[in-house]
This record gives C-alpha cells, sequence and structure tokens, in this order.
C-alpha cells in the first residue's frame, strides 16, 4: 500500500457529503496528519500484536455503527494502488457496505472489488472473508468494544495495570461461571483470546467460528475501535489461542449436520435464512460456489472443521472428587531459626519527615501526630517472627496501628522502615519491601493468603464461590476445568459450606457463609502464610463463634504460619499462641497469649483484659 505525502485540509463532513452527491473529485476525509498518526499507531500496534494502542480517534462523516475506528484505519492506510472490498453482515452490495465503499474509493480514489482475491485491503463487520486470505492483504475489523476486560473489571486504570501484569484470572473466572450455568462455553462474539502468548485479546466483532483462522494467518488483521480510540493487530504468522481450559476444548457455534440451503456448503459459517433454513453469512463465497469458482479443497482445509461440537467433550457434573485435586496441604519450609515470616523494624508514616517525624510520638506522649512535621506515626519499630503452624496476634484497639502492619506485609501499603522476610523467596534472604508491586501482588497468589475484616473485599460478590476460589486457583496457573471444581468442592466442604450452595453467588449468602467462602478462597493455593484482619468483627456473636472454631481447626491441621489482627482479646485468645499488644502504633507487651491474658503486665494490656472478662 502507498502512502500520500501531499498535505491536505481537513474537509468538513458536510464537505464530503456534497461532495459525495455531486460525485466531485475531491479532498480527502482525512487530513494527512491524522494519517501519520494512525499509521503510527499501526505500525506500534504490529509490533505488540494484541496491545491496543490509543489514537487520536475523529469524528467521521458515517452512521453510527458503521465502524469509525475501522473506517479510520482503512483511510489512513489506502494508497492509490490499493483495491478496497467492503463487507457488511457479509453482504457487499447491503446499504452500509455500498456507501462505506463508496465513501472510500471517493475519498482516496483506489480501485474497489467484491472478489477477495483481487483486494489488498478487506475492510469487514463481523466477519473474515471464507475466501482464505493471503500474505500482502489486510483485514480490517470495525470494532464496538476493545476492552476483552470490560465484562470483569469497570475500573480503567485496573484494566491497565491487569494487562500489564497479565493477570487474566477473571477472565477464566467468566468461562468458569459459564461453563457451570450452561455446560458449555456460550460466548460467541468477542470470544477472548491469547495473542502471541502475551495479551488477551478481545476477538469482536468476528464469530467464534472465524477465531481459530486467526492463528497463524499469512495476513495481517487490524482491529479500528472508533469510540474507545483504540488501534490494535495480529501481525501474520502470529499464534492466536483461544483460552479454555486443558478439559474443556474450544468449540466453535455450528451444527456438523447444516448446510447452506443456496449453494450445499458445509464448511461455512451460516446464519438464519427464510424459511428456518440456513445460509452462508458470505454472499460473496456462496454466490461463487454456485458458480463453480472456488478451490473447494483450499477452503475446507482452512476452515475450523476440527472444532466441531462434540458432546462427548462435554464437561460432567461435580459429583465425586479427585484426590490429586484436592491434596493435603503442602510442607511450610522454615529457616534454621525456626521461623517462615519474620518482621524487622516495620514503620509507616503517613506524611512527612520519614523517621524524623517519629520523636514526641507512642504510648508515652499519647499520640501518634508527629509535633515536628504534622505527620501520623501509624506504626513504628514492629518486629516478630511466626514458625510453620504457629499463630501470632496483633491486638489493640481501633488506631494502635495493627492493621497498618498487617496492610504492609500483605503489600497493600509500602512500609516507610523495615524489612520481612519469607522462607520461600530466596530461602528467606531476600527483604520483601524491595519487591515491585506486580511481584508483591504474586506473592498474594501464591504465597500469602489474606482473610479481611468485611467479605466483599476478598470476594467478587456476583461470582459464584466456586467461581471465587477458581479466581486464586486460576491465578496460580490451575488451567484443568475439573480439577478446580473437584478443588473448589474440597475446599468449601472444609469450611462447612454446603456443595449445594458452591455455584450460587456469594451475594447470596449471610455474612458467616461469605467469610467461610473467603477463608477458603484465602487456603485455595495452599499458602504458607495466612494473614487474618478481624475475622470475626461484624458477625453474630453465635455466627463468630462459628468462624473462630473453624479457624481454630483448620490452623490446627495446616502447617501455616499464620498472623491474626484483632482488637478484641477473645478472639485472640481462642486462635494465637504468641501475641504482640499495639498501643499509638508500638509495641508495649508481648509474650504467650496465655500468659498475657492471666497475668498482663501493662497497664494497656489490663485495660483490654478486663474489657475482655467482662
Amino acid at each position: 500500500m502507498s502512502i500520500a505525502t501531499t498535505a491536505i485540509p481537513d474537509p468538513t463532513v458536510a464537505d464530503v457529503l456534497r461532495a459525495i452527491e455531486a460525485g466531485e473529485d475531491r479532498r480527502g476525509i482525512l487530513d494527512e496528519g491524522s494519517k501519520r498518526e494512525i499509521r503510527r499507531a499501526t505500525l506500534s500496534a504490529v509490533c505488540v500484536p494484541g496491545y491496543q494502542v490509543p489514537f487520536g480517534s475523529r469524528e467521521m462523516p458515517v452512521a453510527r455503527g458503521w465502524g469509525s475506528g475501522g473506517l479510520q484505519i482503512t483511510l489512513g492506510l489506502l494508497g492509490g494502488e490499493d483495491v478496497v472490498k467492503v463487507i457488511d453482515q457479509g453482504d457487499d452490495d447491503g446499504v452500509n457496505a455500498t456507501n462505506l465503499r463508496r465513501l472510500i474509493v471517493d475519498s482516496e480514489r483506489c480501485e474497489q472489488t467484491q472478489d477477495t482475491r483481487e483486494s489488498s485491503v478487506v475492510q469487514s463487520r463481523h466477519r473474515i472473508p471464507e475466501e482464505p486470505m493471503l500474505d500482502g492483504q489486510t483485514l480490517v475489523l470495525q470494532v464496538p468494544v476493545a476492552e476483552p476486560l470490560r465484562g470483569v473489571q469497570k475500573s480503567v486504570s485496573e484494566c491497565a495495570r491487569m494487562h500489564a501484569e497479565a493477570d487474566y484470572s477473571m477472565m477464566w473466572v467468566s468461562l468458569y461461571e459459564d461453563l457451570v450455568r450452561n455446560g458449555v462455553i456460550t460466548k460467541t462474539t468477542g470470544y477472548p483470546v491469547l495473542v502471541g502468548g502475551r495479551y488477551v485479546m478481545a476477538t469482536t466483532p468476528i464469530p467464534r467460528w472465524d477465531v481459530p483462522r486467526l492463528d497463524d494467518s499469512p495476513h495481517l488483521t487490524l482491529f479500528g475501535a472508533g469510540r474507545e480510540k483504540r488501534i490494535y493487530a495480529v501481525p501474520p504468522y502470529t499464534t492466536v489461542t483461544p483460552l479454555t481450559f486443558d478439559d474443556v476444548p474450544f468449540e466453535v457455534e455450528s451444527d456438523a449436520e447444516a448446510a447452506c440451503a443456496r449453494c450445499g456448503s458445509t464448511d461455512t459459517f451460516l446464519v438464519e435464512a427464510p424459511g428456518g433454513r440456513k445460509a452462508c453469512s458470505d454472499i460473496e463465497w456462496c454466490t461463487r460456489t454456485l458458480d463453480g469458482d472456488v478451490d473447494a479443497e483450499t477452503h475446507r482445509a482452512a476452515a475450523p472443521m476440527q472444532f466441531l461440537p462434540d458432546p462427548t467433550r462435554r464437561v460432567r457434573r461435580v459429583t465425586t472428587r479427585s484426590r490429586a485435586a484436592a491434596a493435603e496441604p503442602r510442607p511450610v519450609p522454615a529457616t534454621p531459626d525456626g521461623w517462615t515470616l519474620a518482621a524487622r523494624g516495620i514503620g509507616k508514616v503517613h506524611g512527612p519527615g520519614g523517621a524524623d517525624a517519629v520523636p514526641g510520638t507512642g504510648p508515652t506522649a499519647g499520640t501518634a501526630i508527629s509535633p515536628l512535621t504534622g505527620a501520623v506515626v501509624a506504626a513504628w519499630d514492629v518486629g516478630f517472627d511466626v514458625a510453620p503452624g504457629e499463630a501470632l496476634g496483633l491486638i489493640g484497639e481501633s488506631g494502635s496501628g495493627k492493621s497498618t502492619v498487617l496492610r504492609c506485609l500483605v503489600g497493600e501499603e509500602r512500609a516507610t522502615t523495615g524489612e520481612m522476610f519469607l522462607t520461600t523467596v530466596e530461602d528467606g534472604r531476600r527483604n520483601i519491601f524491595e519487591l515491585d508491586d506486580a511481584q508483591r501482588r504474586a506473592l498474594r497468589v501464591d504465597t500469602i493468603g489474606l482473610v479481611h475484616q468485611n467479605p466483599t473485599d476478598g470476594l467478587t460478590m456476583k461470582v459464584s464461590a466456586g467461581g471465587n476460589i477458581a479466581e486464586r486457583l486460576t491465578a496460580a496457573g490451575w488451567r484443568n476445568y475439573h480439577e478446580i471444581r473437584d478443588r473448589a468442592a474440597y475446599l468449601l466442604e472444609q469450611v462447612e459450606v454446603p456443595l449445594d450452595r458452591m455455584d450460587d453467588p456469594v451475594q447470596t449468602f449471610s455474612g458467616g457463609m461469605r467469610q467461610r467462602v473467603q477463608i477458603a478462597k484465602a487456603l485455595a493455593t495452599d499458602p504458607r502464610v495466612l494473614l487474618l484482619d478481624e475475622p470475626t468483627t461484624g458477625l453474630d456473636a453465635s455466627v463468630a463463634a462459628g468462624v473462630l472454631d473453624l479457624l481454630r481447626k483448620l490452623l490446627a491441621e495446616r502447617d501455616t504460619a499464620a498472623v491474626v489482627v484483632s482488637h478484641d482479646f477473645a478472639v485472640i485468645e481462642a486462635l494465637t499462641d504468641r501475641s504482640l499488644v499495639m498501643n499509638v502504633g508500638r509495641v508495649v507487651e508481648s509474650g504467650l497469649t496465655d500468659q498475657l491474658f492471666q497475668d498482663p503486665h501493662h497497664p494497656y494490656t489490663q485495660r483490654l483484659v478486663a474489657a475482655a472478662r467482662r
């Protein structure tokens, strides 16, 4: 494709429409600056397959739904020697296709065709042409919804983070939930794929039938989303893999017995036709088949016939559980000193000054606000270690700093000072606080389990109980649907959630039931460390007692190091072996939990114990 170099001013929409009506020789729709921007974005998209590159999308003189993003790509790439083909709903002669083609040809002074074999650029809505495209050809798709994560994540910034870290567990959960509800994956257009082994991309607007034809294809495929101002690409000979579980093969939406009522084709994508019949959606192919002008053998080789539905490969219902999937917890390694988790001198200052803000704060001063800088010294010089199978308590009133320490451990806040070590990371020699945010999040998948005070912070409320556990398992790399189901069923049984509620959304559960599901989710990957933040706050007394009994049993059975944060001495006494008492950001007393409860020395600890005994 050639690229014009002469700068041309940008016409108004009225100019364009008047020129088309008059059949005048006229200026292009896009000015040269806009074309250069589109070309640069396109080159970037080709260099990083599947990555959504932003561009300055413009208002275009087309009706809503005509695909301004695809049109802009086509206009930006076409040269005078190019031959363009425009398809709309599989039809070259429909009103939309005819008007778009007329607009493109009139603007760029290029040739047009309805024969895929003669084209250099094909602009399409909804389909890849049935005629196998070749090296040197370009397919431009008009995209209505570009972001594959939109259905599972509404935050734009969070979507960007998930793409950056290849955190696609919620995409797997959406497929899991579809299988649970329907026994098959029902998603058609927009089926998610992994491009080049890196980025998950939505295949909107093409149907699932066309998805396998993107893999290792000789032609360039460009996706343009005008509303979302994004361009992305599948370069020639790029690996495109549909997301699917290892034991649930990818299927296309077709029927092995169906045939086109017009041309008799059995290896094309069929749509509903009058009289309840089926017909080829690609009218060009259908017509050429009737004329005997097709290479049927080459077409069938390119058609996704191996992905036709096969009921024998459909998923089974959970009736029994695999012992392999529901394996016992793995051993938790410890250092020669006996600890799995070690915290050294943790401090967190909110505001200016860092260590210089500390003087004049703490229990003696009776305030956490620095008289020197005005900063809040939320915690300072907190240290401890926890051995495999041991539970350590952090107790104090609201504002004592205990939850701040926990957030620093889990990576939700960056500590101002201090160190944290885990035996699973470089044998306990690497300071975890030196890792970046992505590395800290990875630890929360495999090594550290967290139970929030509010279950809504740790669960996806519209997802089923099993789906919430699947989220953690898929993030850890599990890709076998049946094993995920088995593991989820095993864990829910462990936390005494009835299996007949396994596929119910957790938003329909009671508070105590939600907390049990959250505990099961936290234990899904057998974390070496379990952090519990006020695990019974907000629960009725009888429900809280049940959750405590459950946690006590699980901690006794598993060789997991646990840190329990609570303002309630009764909770700490029920769950922990040793405890640290915190007040105004400092540790004021520590020791065996039983001894602290029976013989507290510090006046603040004495007040906590007295309150617990009332």
